[in-house]
């Protein structure tokens, strides 16, 4: 029997991640600019911010489930 141990990229927890999924999933009009201060203020690091933002344009154009985005990695044990 195995199971499944949840892993993020770049350091991020995993309120992070729901928050940064969240955001680059739905936010069509924002700047990167003004993505890079609202993350800021949500307590990323900027390393953090410039990482995640690489990954906008594919949470836009695809649908993830809950779990499995680019910002997720998975181990099992």
């Amino acid at each position: 029997m195995t199971s499944e141990i949840r892993r993020y990229r770049y350091g991020l927890d995993a309120k992070a991640v729901e928050c940064v999924e969240d955001v680059l999933s739905n936010d069509e009009n924002s700047t990167n600019a003004q993505l890079v201060e609202y993350f800021l203020t949500e307590g990323l690091s900027r390393l953090q911010v410039e990482s995640v933002l690489r990954h906008r344009e594919d949470y836009l154009i695809n649908i993830y489930r809950t779990g499995e985005g680019p910002l997720h990695v998975s181990r099992e044990r």
